[in-house]
């Protein structure tokens, strides 16, 4: 049980609870549906004593800008040097905001078969080059479970005169100083398990990677031009020597060269 004592006096108590232990995921797998991609799940408890399980995960996906840029404009001399940092190649992760939750208990064997997880929607640029999806399984009582299910139903199945209504949903924690004070929230204890899948796009199908809007345009090697472009509007990507001689840059939009703008060029130490 957890004991809890506030700053302001309040004291907090929940009940006591079973150590739950997960069992190992099994698989974790995807398919095409709907032109996208469903990752699905399958685990199983050996002894069948698991019954009642809930599932987290999180993602990382690398995307790559369409132009790599070997020059960064230099305000402080109004020049364009070398870039030190590659912005071409970046990496965002998320986080997922469900609740998911299985249960065998009406079944002969404690097995979750094909359990759907995460949905990747035609297209999306988290399958451009590579994905990864991180799954940490948790082992429930029925009481937890329940409270979970209660959970899900008050904040993801409503919007139609056909979902559940929303309701109070008490947990498994209660205030010592105030009896009557309603407290939301379910304390387990238990260990998880995780898996990790990564899908690349060569598994996908051609066309997933659709054309950008992105083009490029040439600006003049002179100090007004550099600093009319290259100050928040445009980036540039490489040096263009033209017949005769004249230098430009190639440049195109901010968004469409520095990756940085949706997620971070530090490669995870997790990426192969």
């Amino acid at each position: 049980r957890l004991h809890i004592f506030t700053a302001n006096g309040e004291e907090y108590l929940s009940d006591l609870v079973a150590f739950k232990t997960s069992p190992p995921i099994d698989t974790i797998g995807w398919a095409f549906q709907n032109g996208g991609v469903q990752v699905l799940l399958n685990t199983h408890g050996p002894a069948n004593a698991t019954r009642y399980y809930r599932w987290s995960y999180s993602e990382t996906w690398e995307f790559n800008t369409p132009f790599y840029s070997i020059y960064q404009y230099d305000p402080s001399n109004n020049t364009l040097i070398p870039r030190l940092v590659q912005i071409n190649t970046c990496w965002q992760s998320d986080i997922a905001s469900l609740i998911f939750l299985g249960s065998s208990a009406n079944l002969s064997s404690d097995v979750i078969n094909q359990m759907p997880l995460a949905y990747i929607p035609p297209h999306d640029p988290k399958l451009s080059v590579l994905y990864s999806i991180l799954v940490t399984q948790y082992a429930l009582d029925v009481n937890a479970y329940n409270y979970w299910l209660a959970m899900a139903n008050n904040t993801q199945n409503i919007g139609s005169i056909f979902d559940p209504q929303p309701n109070e949903t008490p947990g498994n924690i209660h205030c010592i100083t105030h009896p009557a004070e309603l407290v939301v929230g379910y304390v387990s204890a238990g260990n998880s398990s995780v898996s990790r899948v990564y899908i690349g796009n060569g598994s996908m199908p051609p066309g997933w990677n659709l054309l950008t809007s992105c083009f490029t345009i040439l600006v003049p090697n002179n100090p007004d031009s550099i600093k009319y472009y290259f100050t928040g509007t445009y980036d540039p990507i490489m040096q263009v020597i033209m017949p005769g001689g004249a230098i430009f840059y190639s440049a195109s939009s901010v968004p469409c060269v520095d990756c940085t703008l949706r997620g971070t060029n530090v490669k995870p130490s997790f990426w192969p």
